[in-house]
């Protein structure tokens, strides 16, 4: 079981290794930290950098504190905005500055302090009061980072009321904001979604700024996650499913404007996410926007990576999966193969890529078989036999490509493919020897399948 100390405790230990045993602050601090991981006590979320141990001498506590004094005093803005920049500078240095920070109500400050000011921007929509909205919104994002149960009532409608605001810059700081709020944090998104946030996102996604675009398209895929193992059933299908329904076209439509890095990346990203119905994957027509994205960055791994999870998530609809590879993909598909086969989740997303066009398709893995994609197949298995992704998806392609074309199995048995995948048997298993076990068998290989359930030999009771 692991042990937590409280930041005071883990002071006064310093503070006494400093006057009782002479040490210097830096041996009296290794000393604190040796002496507390003997005992197993996790030091995560304490300071251990600071030598004296009187924990009102912190900087972020003096900070907090001297902050709240200003805001309360209605001290000159410049003054509250150097505090501010201090704040941000301390929570950016790691978890245990940020959770002082935290205890010290450094949130509760903010959010009044926020509130203040959107009204006073929204009365006079100066550069002044723009840049203390945006000071504060940083500071937040700063704060929330890895402890977003921060967030409360006033914050979640305060994100809100800064959706509604047309500064570009104010609504990328709110959108990072979202961003920290929804990391591993179920009931943050629920509430979140609740505000009906999808409406104002695909607003936002009619805007030209580049920046504020890919922030947007993080925000989206933040409200597709499962990630919150506090909550044992999540929204994550639901609100992919809700925003597949919003935004869809839209995500079509941009993809048709912005077909270079890095939107074009965070689009594709986007959009696959969404795809988790059948249904779905017919509202996306972008055969030629991923022929032609393809093309034009036939050397970039991020979007070729990216292209091949939309293209996978595209083919969970047999009439879609169809029309891409009638488009004249598969040719690309195999290309990309030989030219990223060194880059190992590049590869392994390729060959995902032709398992889910190829699945019970024959026609489909004929045109792979005529574009040369068993020797690429083979090479990928033979740079990356460590990889267990590359191995595990490349048994899938080889599976799907062969079950209902055995007239090709020669071929592969011509490059030595049995000892390679007997090679992968032997190294994973454990993780996936079925599916290894499974593309011996369709290419017809000497395997022996062990029976998983097997009945006790006895009669049916009546």
């Amino acid at each position: 079981m692991v042990r937590v100390i409280t930041q005071d405790t883990y002071d006064e230990v310093v503070k006494e290794n400093i006057e009782e045993f002479d040490m210097s602050p830096e041996e009296a601090i290794k000393e604190a930290i040796d002496q507390f991981e003997a005992q197993g006590v996790d030091l995560t979320n304490i300071i251990k950098d600071l030598a004296l141990g009187s924990g009102d001498k912190h900087l972020v506590l003096t900070t907090v504190k001297k902050l709240k004094e200003l805001c309360s005093n209605n001290e000159n803005g410049t003054l509250i905005m150097n505090e501010l920049d201090i704040l941000k500078a301390e929570c950016s240095k790691d978890i245990a500055h940020r959770v002082m920070a935290g205890k010290a109500g450094a949130y509760n400050i903010l959010i009044d302090l926020l509130e203040e000011k959107l009204k006073m921007y929204k009365f006079e929509e100066n550069e002044e009061n723009k840049q203390f909205v945006v000071k504060i919104l940083n500071c937040l994002v700063a704060l929330m980072e890895v402890q977003p149960d921060l967030l409360d009532k006033r914050g979640v409608d305060l994100i809100d009321s800064c959706l509604d605001l047309e500064n570009d810059e104010i609504i990328i700081s709110t959108l990072k904001w979202i961003n920290e709020c929804c990391t591993k944090h179920e009931i943050n998104r629920q509430n979140l979604f609740a505000t009906n946030i999808g409406k104002k996102l695909k607003i936002l996604l009619g805007k030209s700024n580049v920046q504020l675009l890919c922030e947007v398209l993080q925000v989206i895929r933040k409200f597709t996650l499962d990630d919150d193992i506090r909550v044992e059933f999540g929204k994550a299908h639901e609100h992919a499913r809700d925003l597949g329904l919003l935004l869809l076209e839209t995500l079509a439509g941009l993809m048709k404007k912005h077909t270079t890095p890095p939107l074009v990346s965070e689009l594709m990203w986007t959009t696959s996410t969404l795809l988790v119905r059948h249904e779905l994957c017919s509202r996306a027509d972008l055969r030629a926007e991923l022929m032609s994205v393809l093309c034009d960055n036939y050397d970039n791994v991020v979007v070729v990576q990216q292209a091949c999870k939309l293209i996978t998530a595209l083919a969970g609809n047999d009439d879609v999966k169809r029309d891409i590879v009638n488009g004249g993909i598969v040719p690309v598909i195999v290309s990309l193969l030989g030219r990223h086969s060194s880059n190992a989740p590049a590869s392994a997303l390729i060959l995902k890529c032709i398992a889910a066009l190829s699945l019970r398709e024959p026609n489909h893995a004929k045109q792979f078989f005529e574009t040369g994609v068993i020797k690429a197949i083979v090479e990928c298995i033979k740079i990356h036999p460590n990889n267990s992704q590359v191995q595990k998806n490349a048994c899938w392609a080889i599976r799907n490509l062969v079950s209902r074309c055995r007239e090709y199995n020669s071929q592969f048995h011509e490059l030595d493919i049995e000892a390679l995948l007997n090679k992968t048997y032997n190294k994973f298993n454990k993780e996936f020897g079925f599916d290894v076990k499974s593309a011996l068998r369709d290419l017809e290989c000497d395997v022996k399948f062990e029976e998983q359930w097997t009945g006790r030999g006895g009669e049916i009771e009546q």
